[in-house]
């Protein structure tokens, strides 16, 4: 990964961080995620959704 990913990645809000790191990292699903973290299986979409589009402005820059 490339530092300038890593430095984005550190920056999410906290929520948003650690569901993309567990799907998008660790490979985790929805259902999976919702029941680690204690939130709906929704909320870790929505989640996931935000840290996404959060990564790609700070990466667009």
């Amino acid at each position: 990964m490339s530092i300038d990913l890593e430095r984005a990645i550190a920056e999410l809000p906290d929520g948003a961080r650690e569901v993309f790191v567990l799907y998008d990292i660790e490979g985790y699903a929805h259902a999976e995620i919702a029941k680690l973290v204690g939130i709906a299986e929704g909320t870790s979409k929505a989640q996931l959704f935000r840290a996404r589009r959060l990564l790609r402005e700070k990466l667009e820059r």
